[in-house]
């Protein structure tokens, strides 16, 4: 097999090898995939009502974020996606993207309030659909969360790409940067029917990716 450095942008096909540590994440994701569908369906059944919860939802556009919230929101959860502003709050269109950067704040904000009713509502679980970095919007997620007395999760996706992807991140400073060039233009190409992600973008967001991020990290975290 060959070295990161040796690799370049066409080993991110399906068929292709890439870096060592992705192939053995490659042979295991089917597996870990089926058994994050059963053991989100596992804690749904039981009694799901006994410990109130938030999962901060993690992962890069692209990677199954949305399938695996609303998996874990099942029948009684509920699942907040700031990006839900720029279709119903913005423009006539429900079915239309219709994003505005200077709007950013303010779909943030709509955002954390349905949290605050859901939680004044005692709905569990509660997905915040979101990237949730290390950053002041992912804190007061948190925050919130703690205030009425939720315990807090974070997620990831499950899904094959996601799991070969993640190992990398976890790795990034031995990676070849045209891997993750190849893997950027990859998810924004496949959010191309939805709000499409520019590939510089999701580029950035692979260099801020904290694989070992906890939620005691989040609480704390200052900007500085």
């Amino acid at each position: 097999m060959r070295s990161v450095n040796e690799l370049d942008a066409g080993d991110c096909g399906d068929d292709q090898p890439i870096h060592k540590a992705a192939f053995f994440a490659r042979r295991e994701n089917s597996a870990e995939y089926r058994w994050h569908e059963f053991s989100d369906t596992m804690r749904l059944m039981m009694n799901p009502t006994e410990t109130k919860t938030v999962y901060l939802m993690r992962g890069l556009p692209g990677c199954g974020k949305s399938h695996r919230s609303m998996r874990l929101a099942g029948e009684n959860g509920v699942v907040l996606e700031t990006d839900e502003y720029f279709y119903t709050q913005v423009g006539s269109d429900p079915e239309s993207y219709d994003y505005d950067k200077e709007l950013l704040p303010a779909a943030r904000q709509w955002n954390l309030e349905r949290m605050r009713v859901a939680l004044q509502d005692n709905v569990s679980p509660i997905i915040i659909d979101r990237g949730n970095g290390l950053n002041s919007e992912t804190q007061d997620f948190a925050a919130m969360a703690v205030k009425y007395g939720y315990s807090i999760e974070l997620a990831e996706p499950d899904s094959p790409w996601w799991q070969e992807l993640r190992v990398l991140l976890k790795y990034k400073e031995f990676v070849d940067d045209k891997l993750f060039e190849a893997w950027a233009k990859r998810l924004s190409d496949s959010t191309r029917a939805g709000h499409r992600v520019p590939s510089d973008t999701i580029r950035n967001w692979m260099k801020h990716w904290r694989h070992d991020l906890t939620v005691e990290q989040i609480l704390a975290w200052k900007d500085e």
